[in-house]
């Protein structure tokens, strides 16, 4: 029986490991808002599961409701080979902003969202430069830094050597050359907004004037009508 070659072997990787992300996207319950090659967000429902004060004065318990946000790796830019490039870096950008600002526009229309508090993303960096670039993004587009002081150490350390490994493996799988110089082992760090925030920087004009109303009827007892 003939051999697969390296190249088709690495091909059939590839597609095992990003059939293993879909199925695990859909466990979870991460869709996608958007249709569209330039769409660079998914989103998840899930529940805060500490306390939480953000600057503008939100606070979350745990149990209330939050809307997370996920990279879609099969539309992230792909690094040039020769590494990042300023063209690269200002069309991630506009690609970032311009689904953060179809996202705002979701939360506002579907009622399910309506009672998300705040939105959060949790990426992955390697080593301090990376750690002071991505506080540097996620400040410029109106996120916070929270980190979680919480989690037992020996549970975090075993979380975090397998999460490296599946983020190794879909850094592989999805956009090799960013691998190129970078350290194995990761860390998250949780980045926040409050939903009024969120809608104030990224919304149209009439959605703002709409989150205002709802939160208004919501601030007196009334429930806002859908559309």
């Amino acid at each position: 029986m003939e051999q697969p070659t390296p190249s088709l072997l690495s091909w059939m990787l590839r597609k095992l490991i990003r059939g293993i992300d879909a199925c695990l996207r859909r466990g979870i319950g991460i869709v996608e808002f958007e249709r569209g090659e330039d769409a660079l967000l998914r989103i998840g429902v899930a529940r805060a599961e500490r306390a939480v004060r953000l600057r503008d004065g939100t606070q979350l318990q745990p149990g209330d409701p939050l809307l997370e946000l996920h990279l879609w790796n099969e539309h992230l830019p792909m690094l040039p080979s020769g590494g990042p490039s300023l063209r690269w870096a200002a069309s991630t950008r506009r690609q970032i902003t311009h689904s953060l600002r179809r996202l705002a526009v979701h939360l506002q229309r579907v009622p399910d969202l309506w009672e998300a508090k705040a939105l959060r993303i949790q990426p992955a960096f390697a080593g301090r430069n990376l750690a002071r670039n991505l506080n540097w993004i996620a400040a410029k587009h109106g996120f916070e830094s929270i980190e979680d002081l919480h989690k037992p150490v020996l549970t975090a350390g075993a979380r975090r050597w397998f999460d490296s490994l599946w983020l190794w493996l879909l850094t592989w799988a999805f956009n090799p050359h960013s691998l190129r110089g970078r350290r194995f082992r990761r860390t998250r760090r949780e980045f926040w907004i409050s939903r009024a925030r969120f809608i104030a920087l990224y919304g149209e004009p009439r959605e703002v004037a709409r989150e205002q109303v709802r939160a208004h009827l919501q601030s007196i007892g009334a429930q806002p009508r859908a559309g």
